[in-house]
Order: C-alpha cells, then structure tokens, then sequence
C-alpha cells in the first residue's frame, strides 16, 4: 500500500534551489567582510532578500512529496494488527466495512463482519467487550487507529470463541459527543431504526448512555415436507419382492405463510469510569432491551400415504390460522476496574449480573377434514402452548499480565459464573397437553495461564486452561393432566435408546447431575521474515449444549412437526490445527477440526404416530472438516478491489436408509468487491458473492448468488455521513435444503425478502470514543440461555423467531446459520 509522507524539513542534497541559495550566502559574506564602502542600507537589503528567499525555499521544502510503500498488516503477539489510520481502509464508509476487508473476514448475511474459519468474532472496543454491535456501527472510522485480528485465540478466551477481535481507537475528546443514527428500509414494508449516543468526558470522568428503537416488518413463507420410509420401503436396504411389496412411504407437509410480520425492539444503555490515576480505571455500565414480536400465518397441511402395491391416498388436510408471540427482555449490569503496576504489572478485575426473560407464545387454530369426518374427534384443534424460561447469571473475571522481560510475558486469571435458569412449558386448555416445570443450576469455574516468549524471527505462546463444571438439572410436579396434541397422549416417543423427555415424561424423570473437570491446551509458533508472516497453531476447546438444546419441554412447529430436547446431551470436544500465512495484501488460512460427540440436530418420527416428527438434538460419535481461505486486497488509485475465495468440507457418517452413509460433499464461496474512491467525499461499492451447493451435517444446502450495491458520501469532516444500500439487487437469493437421517427425508424451502433498498443517515458531534473498558464475564452463559447478541443494523434476520419457525427450524441445526 503506498502511502505519502509530507516532509516538512530542509533537503539540503539534490536541491538546485538550495544549492544556489548556498553560494548566494557565501558570496554576500565575502563582499561584505572586503568591501567596507558598502552602503549600509545595500546591506540591509541583501538580508532581508535572503530572508524572503528562505522564507520562499521552506514553503516549496514543505511541499515536498516523498512515495514509500509501508506495510499495512502486521503480525504481534499471536494476531495480525491491521494499520487503519492514514491507509486506504480509513477512507471506507463505516467500521463495519473496515472490519469485513481484514484478512480472513468477511461479510455474512446479515451485514456483520465474521471470520471464514471461527464463525462470528467476539469484538473489544479498547479492552472493552462489545455488547450491542450498534456500538461498532456508530464508531467512526477516523477514530480508529488499529484492528487486531486473533484467528486462533489463547487459554483466555472461552471456549464459544473461535474469533477476537481488538479495536484500539485514538485518543478520546474532551466535551460533548453525540451520535445521531436513523435508518429507513424499503422492501413489502417500510422498516426503521433510530438510536442516540451521548457521550460526556470531564477531566477523569466520562458519562455515556444510549437509547434506541428498531421497527422491522416483513413477509415470509415457508414449506416442510417430512418422508417417513417404514415397512420395507428402503429400496437399497431391501431388495426382496416381499420387503418392495411391503414399502409404505408416510408424507406430511406444511407451508406456513405470513403476510405481515413485525416486532419492535427497545434498547438502551448508561454508564460512566473514573481514571483514578493515570494508570488506574474503574467503571460500570447499565444495559438491556425489550422486543416484542408478533407473526400471524397461514397454515395449510397435508398427510398422505404411499403404499408400493395399493398406490397413494391422502390421509388429511389441515388448515389453520395460527401466531407466533415473541417476547423478550433483558438487565445487565457490568462493572471493572484496570490496573498497572510499575512496568511489568497489569490487572484486570470484571464483575457482571444478567437477569433475562424470554417467552415463545404459540396459538393455535387449526381444522382438521379428517376430524370433521369422522364422529369420534372433533374437527377443530385449537390451544395455546407458552414456552417460557428466566435466568440469572453471577459472573466474575480476573486477569493479570507479568512483563518478564522484553522478550517474555506471563498472563495468568481466574473467572466463575453461576447460572440459575427456570424453564416451563404450559398448555391452555390444560388438557390439551402435559406441562412440564425444570430447574437448571450451574457452576462454572475456570483458571488459566499462558506463557509467552519472542525469539526473532520465532514467536511462541503456550496456554493452559482449566474447567470445573457443576451442573444439576430438577424437574419439577406436572400440574396439568395427561392428554394431549396428536401423539403427545402417551408420551412414549424416544430417540434411539436415550429418553427424549416429551410431555407426560418429565413429572417422572430423576434429576440429572453433572460434573466436568477439563484441561484445554493451546500452542501457537509464528514467524517473520519482512512483509512474510506465517504461524502454526493447535487449540482444545469444548461446546456444551445449550438450555434449548437440553430443554425437555416440546414447542408446536406445526401439524406435523414438534421440537424438543434432549437432557442426555454431553459437551462437544473440539481440537483444532490452524495455519495462516500473509504477505502483503495478501492472506492464507487453513484449518482442520476433529470433534468428538459432535451435537447436531435429527428429525425422529413419533412411534404412534408415523406422520410426525420431532425435531431433537442428539450426540454422533465424532465428525471432522477442514476448510481453506484466500484473501486478496490492494488499492490502484481510486479503485480498491478485494477478492475472497474459500471452501469448506465436513466429513460425518450416519445411518440413512438404512446404510450408513458418509456426508462429505465441500461447498465454495467467492466474493468480489469493487470499492471507487471518488472525488468529494463519495464511495461507490459494487460487489458479488456467490455460494455453491454442499452438505452441512446431513443436509445438501443450494447454491446461492447476489449483488449488492453502496452508495456513501461524507460531510462535515466526517461529522455527516449518508447511505445508500441496495441488496440482492436482482432478487436472485433462494434457500433450499435436503436431507436424510435414518428412515427419514427433510426438505425445506423458504420465501423472504432478500431485495431492499436501505437508507441510513448519521450525524456525529465531536466524535469521542467509549470509554468504558469492561469485560462480560458472563457472555457465554447468556448465549446458551438464549439471550441475545449483537445484532446489525436492520439484520434481515431480525428477531424473527429464530426465522419464522418460532425457535425451530433454524436456531436447530437443521437450519444452521450456514444454511441461510
């Protein structure tokens, strides 16, 4: 990247002008030291000439251009710190583009920055976690001064963390700063966003706070088709004439249609530290959020049955006018202080207190011609189910940094967290089905320890962490009676061997404890020769379940189409081999993971009922995936490619139609993006992207491709921002997937808006940064109760429901984020 250094100093050398300047001096010091008959007033001329003449030669010094090439990424302490001030990057139109164009990163569906390899990244403004990611999307670029990007992140950090990113911003401004953010969006509907930021920064005192509405609105639809092969239908595994005669294929299908879905989403925050001394800080910071989201829908089902000899006959059709009813809220409050020590000491002290709420209402009003037919049932089926759970969380960190000596550190820190989170599942009518009552209490600690040691042109970094899990799962008396919704009335369904705990079993089931005593080990090698950097890392790392996944409660998806989980889930282990090499512009990135009892999601048919299903989460033995990431960026004027390819492949084996069955096939992404630098202050993006076809666990995924177009311009030095966002310009996004697991097909196909047009403006008076440098000691706990993470700014996704199957389809990995 070529940059421009303004000399303001005197060139002496290859200066013709100077040169001469310098025999004119000398001439006029002899003249004047031979001839004493020169006039004084001569002599007087002479210097003030010579003085206009420097005054001209310095003014023509200054302006003195010199071109270098300087390299923008470098890498320290086990990360690649990307220069953001005085490059090309500081010139793009918000800190999210910035983010996205670091090597290794990319923007995914939603318009948030997330690493190819490590998933979404967990982001410090100034040591400080980010909660909201409306906190990045406000920050100006201008104030940002460097980006460290960790791709392989050390015994510090959780194990839900496959990604860092460290932003350091320049030095903060006295007074008042405030940030004025709205947004319109224009698809069906009209959506809008607006938010305001006030920062006040006092001496050693900064106060802050933030309040923030969001009102999005849309449309979706979306079909499920379940295939149920029973009775020797498996053509593959059951080649006699008698097994073919026997074949009996169970079909159900439900499209769910909404003309009109919205939800309103209320934010805010407050804070304020202290600079107790130049090297002392503490701080504490007030933030939550209320959403309320209703989605009223169609839903029309069917169930048929296909016998090999008698041919097909439909069992039944459904029609219902239902809603989904999300709501949810949440109080945090988190406090730090930060400390050095003379030269070698630093230490870091965070507290944190999460209370949260959250309720997926479902109502139900469906009528059945099967039931209207027949004298034994009623033709209408119509209830209310209100899943809903609270939490709260304790969470406390401690870290501290030793400074050896100039070439080796020690970090070393303890954090704990306690979770309480209550879950109930309730039936209206009561006999409509059989509540469930659980209690869930956690004890989380962890210690851990890394050593550091620099030894040009190696680098090495060790880290040990250790984990103690203490987990007790209560359920608690039904209080309702024993019937319920279809094949929930007996209440015998299992997967496989293991309980899945569906209504009418929870009232019986003995309480679960756990404990987990876990050594995590990290290792990272670099290397640095010039612009070439490369490193080898290795990382050991557990994924526990979530309370969703564990929760034994059953949520209502459709007619044919139940959710509920599994309490007999054990934590993933996860070992990962990374390798990252860059060179100027360019980046590499390749990785392979091994998983032992890796927690993915199946559907299971009911053992009463073989036209529904159950969504469920189970533990397969191991899976492993590799996956590989080719970065490309540089700047030629005014015009500033960047181009990205990657693929990813997974390898995991299951039993489907009766064999088993490897599911391996890789998918690509390419993406190219065409950023104009133009006069006046205008930026122009055109950019491309593209997803090919694959499996992703058990699942084949269709390709998908879009364009995309930006438009921004500043004004005000900065202080004045607009933009003009156009997405998936000619409406080509289509999602569909396919899968098998055991005796069962899964076919899926959705219908949203994908094609907007987005106007955002933002005014900034004297741009100050936060300085609230906390940590959440309780971030991982929150996500696993289901609370929320940072959201972009009118994220498509939204909040809603999980993607329209109300916490179903998609938050279960049947429809992971990939998928979409």
């Amino acid at each position: 990247m070529k940059q421009e250094l303004i000399m303001s100093g005197l060139l002496i050398l290859g200066n013709p002008m100077i040169a001469n300047a310098q025999q004119t001096k000398t001439t006029t010091a002899e003249s004047i030291s031979t001839a004493k008959n020169i006039s004084t007033d001569s002599i007087q001329a002479m210097k003030e000439k010579l003085r206009q003449d420097s005054i001209q030669w310095e003014k023509q010094l200054a302006a003195v251009t010199i071109k270098g090439t300087r390299s923008q990424f470098r890498q320290k302490n086990g990360g690649i710190v990307a220069r953001i001030s005085g490059t090309s990057l500081e010139k793009e139109p918000t800190a999210t583009e910035v983010l996205a164009k670091l090597p290794g990163m990319f923007k995914n569906k939603d318009g948030k920055p997330q690493a190819f390899i490590g998933g979404s990244p967990e982001i410090y403004i100034n040591e400080r976690k980010v909660q909201d990611y409306r906190v990045v999307e406000n920050l100006p670029v201008t104030q940002i001064k460097e980006v460290k990007v960790i791709h392989h992140p050390g015994a510090e950090y959780g194990n839900n963390v496959g990604c860092v990113l460290l932003i350091t911003t320049k030095k903060n401004l006295q007074g008042l700063a405030i940030v004025e953010n709205s947004g319109i969006l224009f698809d069906s509907f009209v959506s809008n966003n607006h938010d305001l930021d006030l920062t006040y920064t006092h001496g050693k005192m900064t106060y802050y706070g933030k309040l923030g509405y969001a009102n999005w609105q849309g449309k979706w639809k979306e079909q499920d088709i379940t295939t149920n092969y029973v009775s020797g239908s498996n053509a593959e595994s059951n080649t006699s004439s008698q097994a073919s005669s026997n074949a009996i294929s169970y079909i159900s299908s439900s499209t769910l249609d909404c003309k009109h879905s919205y939800n309103d989403h209320f934010y805010w925050s407050a804070g304020a530290d202290l600079a107790l001394t130049e090297k002392q800080t503490i701080g504490v910071k007030y933030d939550g959020y209320n959403i309320h989201q209703p989605m009223p829908f169609k839903m029309t089902s069917y169930a048929m049955t296909t016998h090999a000899t008698t041919g097909s006959h439909v069992d039944d059709n459904v029609t219902g006018n239902n809603k989904f009813l999300y709501y949810d809220w949440q109080h945090h409050v988190n406090a730090f202080y930060q400390g050095k020590y003379g030269e070698k000491w630093k230490l870091n002290f965070f507290g944190d207190f999460v209370k949260l709420h959250t309720e997926q209402a479902q109502f139900v009003d469906e009528i059945s011609e099967r039931g209207a037919a027949s004298t034994q049932q009623e033709a209408r089926n119509k209830f209310t189910l209100l899943p809903q759970s609270d939490g709260t969380i304790w969470g406390a960190k401690a870290r501290a940094n030793y400074t050896i000596n100039d070439k080796q550190t020690w970090m070393m820190g303890a954090e704990y967290n306690y979770v309480k989170s209550e879950s109930r599942t309730d039936y209206t009518p009561a006999d409509k089905g059989t509540s469930t009552h659980s209690i869930t209490k956690e004890n989380h600690a962890a210690v851990f320890a890394e050593y550091s040691l620099d030894f040009k042109p190696f680098s090495l970094r060790v880290g040990l962490r250790y984990e103690h899990v203490d987990s007790r799962l209560n359920y608690l008396k039904d209080e309702t009676g024993r019937s319920g919704i279809g094949s929930f009335e007996n209440g015998n369904s299992e997967i496989g061997t293991t309980r899945i705990g569906t209504p009418g079993t929870a009232s019986t089931e003995a309480p679960l404890h756990r404990k987990y005593d876990n050594l995590y080990p990290s290792l990272l090698l670099s290397h640095q020769a010039g612009r070439f950097s490369q490193s080898l890392s290795y990382r050991s790392s557990e994924i526990r379940p979530s309370f969703q996944e564990l929760n034994t409660g059953t949520v209502y998806a459709n007619r044919y189409m139940r959710q509920v989980g599994n309490s007999q889930l054990e934590p993933s282990q996860r070992h990962e081999f990374q390798y990252q090499a860059s060179y100027g512009d360019l980046f590499l990135q390749a990785s392979y993971t091994y998983v032992k009892d890796y927690i993915t999601s199946i559907i299971e048919p009911d053992s009463d009922d073989p036209q529904i299903g159950y969504i469920t989460w189970t533990n397969i033995d191991h899976c492993w995936n590799w996956g590989s990431f080719l970065g490309y960026r540089h700047r030629w004027g005014f015009y500033e490619p960047q181009v990205q390819a990657g693929i990813q492949q997974g390898f995991i084996k299951a039993v489907s139609m009766g064999k088993e069955k490897s599911f391996h096939d890789p998918y690509y992404i390419f993406s190219l993006y065409n950023g104009f630098h133009l006069p006046k202050g205008w930026y122009l993006n055109l950019s491309f992207s593209y997803r090919s076809s694959g499996t992703y666990d058990f699942l084949t995924i269709n390709s998908v491709h879009n364009f995309d177009f930006q438009l921004y311009k500043s004004f005000l030095k900065d202080r004045l921002s607009l933009s003009l966002n156009v997405s998936d310009i000619f409406n080509t996004i289509s999602r569909k997937t396919d899968g098998t697991y055991g005796n069962v097909r899964f076919q899926q196909q959705k219908w949203e808006d994908t094609r907007s047009v987005q106007l955002r403006l933002t005014y900034r008076f004297n741009q100050a940064k936060k300085q609230y440098h906390g940590e959440n000691s309780a971030q991982e706990a929150v996500g696993r109760m289901g609370g929320k993470k940072s959201r972009g700014f009118f994220s498509k996704k939204g909040y809603k429901f999980r993607d329209k199957l109300a916490y179903l389809l998609r938050k279960s990995y049947i429809c992971n984020e990939i998928l979409a």
